[in-house]
């Protein structure tokens, strides 16, 4: 008579098909965490240079305001000494030409270079000539390069935080697979699954490494 305690159950192992599905669930599991995070940092990139671009723009329209003023003027005091040359009045005019602004100067004193006997007052403007220089202008194109740099960037980060994003939901259909597969008994139907769940997971990888070699690691 059998001892039924002495009866060994057959242990089975895991089926090969679920150790691959473990695999690919754990790698992809990563994988979504990954993307999640990398389009996170990316999204706090886009806010900083956004934030930037609008800094920069702020200022170069400031700095564009006073340099409108300083030209304001530069174009009435130079109107006034015309005047006052034009009348014979030279102290008033002396007294307008020492109140001239230091970046006005060189061009005044190159326009007026051109002046002679006959005509004290030379044709033209100072304002016409290269000597005439506005510093808050040239900042204010600096600033305005600086904004547009800013703003490409952010829209970069954007694109680049839109591409993870896209990577963890094909890391997430994958997962989804890796979930269902065990539903159904059918051997034929859990390979079937298996086939499309490896397609996807191959695809997901490819599109994740492309993405890094294009963007890098942050």
């Amino acid at each position: 008579m059998i001892n039924p305690n002495q009866m060994k159950i057959p242990e089975k192992g895991i089926p090969r098909i679920d150790v691959v599905f473990v695999i690919v669930l754990l790698i992809a599991t990563l994988s979504t965490a990954f993307c999640v995070y990398q389009a996170t940092r990316w999204n706090g990139f886009q806010a900083i240079d956004f934030g930037d671009a609008s800094k920069y723009r702020t200022e170069s329209v400031r700095a564009t305001t006073t340099a409108n003023t300083q030209i304001i003027i530069d174009v009435q005091l130079f109107t006034s000494w015309v005047d006052a040359v034009s009348t014979g009045e030279l102290v008033q005019a002396n007294f307008i030409k020492d109140r001239f602004r230091e970046e006005f100067k060189p061009a005044f004193e190159a326009w007026l270079a051109m002046a002679n006997s006959t005509n004290p007052i030379p044709p033209g403007s100072p304002f016409e000539l290269p000597e005439y220089t506005l510093a808050e202008y040239n900042e204010s194109v600096l600033l305005e390069e600086k904004a547009t740099a800013a703003f490409n960037d952010g829209k970069d980060a954007n694109t680049n935080g839109d591409l993870y994003i896209s990577n963890t939901v094909l890391f997430a259909i994958v997962l989804f697979f890796c979930g269902i597969y065990s539903r159904w008994d059918s051997i034929r139907i859990r390979k079937g699954i298996l086939v499309i769940t490896l397609i996807l997971f191959a695809f997901a990888l490819y599109s994740l490494g492309s993405l890094l070699l294009r963007v890098g690691y942050v």
